[in-house]
């Protein structure tokens, strides 16, 4: 009797971390990585710091990146072809910091950098928790 409650304790600790990391990346990707990086762009955009046709294109990217990673928050935690857009998108989310921090000399990629890592990590380990939980329903 003992070593079947021993042997629950880490399924329930295993799903109970599963849902805290789902729901951080949820978290991250719809705040910091989707509204407040939208609020930024915009305000960058319209305040003139835009001017040559690269920095519009970049512009356009970052509002449109953003908007989906706050809209695709909604849905990341429950849908697993939700997560594999979000896998995407912090993949151009990295790239978009790549290009704050080394075209534009922003420190601020290096913030949304480690934010990226974060998510990316949550999603993962969420994303492996919950397709090995259904892989065990099926068996």
């Amino acid at each position: 009797m003992m070593e079947h409650h021993e042997a629950a304790f880490p399924a329930t600790t295993t799903q109970g971390t599963a849902r805290l990391t789902g729901r951080t990346a949820q978290l991250l990707l719809g705040i910091p990585l989707g509204l407040f990086q939208l609020a930024a762009v915009l305000g960058f955009t319209f305040t003139g710091a835009v001017v040559t046709p690269g920095d519009w294109f970049v512009a356009v990217w970052g509002m449109v990146m953003s908007a989906s990673c706050a809209v695709l928050s909604l849905r990341v935690y429950r849908s697993a072809s939700a997560r594999r857009i979000a896998f995407v998108l912090l993949a151009a989310q990295g790239v978009f910091t790549s290009v704050k921090f080394f075209v534009y000399h922003e420190s601020a990629g290096l913030v949304f950098a480690v934010i990226v890592a974060v998510t990316l990590g949550m999603l993962f380990v969420y994303n492996r928790a919950v397709s090995a939980r259904s892989a065990g329903m099926k068996e």
